[in-house]
């Protein structure tokens, strides 16, 4: 049973950008779905802290990108590469996260980026949906052998 104020919850690890998904500056990555509900009942409450991580698989680099974490109540059907959302999927961005190059911590081998100051708040749904929008110059997996991912994960507190 769900009680008010739950304690902290964990989305657990997400991918924003997978391996050889090309996303450029400007470009979004695909939309995925991130489930927040105990079973089949909608809940409300807070994500209070993300961290974002990025690794190299192929013979690439590891990025510390700068972009957005865009969170929406309603499934947008954001394709990896698309360089736009229409009007309906704006209204149902609920929030976002901005992440600054300064923010990573990376070496040879991956890199970590915390955001605690940047809480978003969810009216009562049983899932939430992440799209990365990529504001960094340097693109993600746009050279032959680059595996590049970007992840991400996120904890939470459910209020209902």
């Amino acid at each position: 049973m769900l009680q008010p104020f739950d304690g902290i919850r964990e989305i657990g690890l997400t991918e924003l950008v997978g391996i050889n998904e090309e996303v450029n500056t400007s470009d979004f990555g695909g939309s995925v779905a991130v489930d927040v509900s105990p079973g089949d009942q909608p809940a409300s409450g807070v994500l209070h802290t993300f961290a974002f991580y990025a690794t190299e698989d192929g013979s690439g680099a590891v990025h510390d990108s700068a972009g957005k974490l865009i969170i929406l109540d309603a499934d947008p059907a954001i394709a990896v590469g698309d360089t736009a959302m229409t009007a309906a999927e704006w209204v149902t961005v609920i929030g976002h996260v901005d992440v600054d190059t300064g923010d990573w911590t990376t070496d040879a081998n991956g890199g970590v980026a915390f955001i605690y100051d940047n809480p978003v708040y969810f009216h009562d749904v049983s899932t939430l949906y992440f799209v990365w929008f990529h504001e960094d110059s340097t693109d993600l997996n746009d050279a032959a052998g680059d595996d590049e991912q970007l992840q991400t994960n996120a904890w939470f507190q459910r209020y209902s």
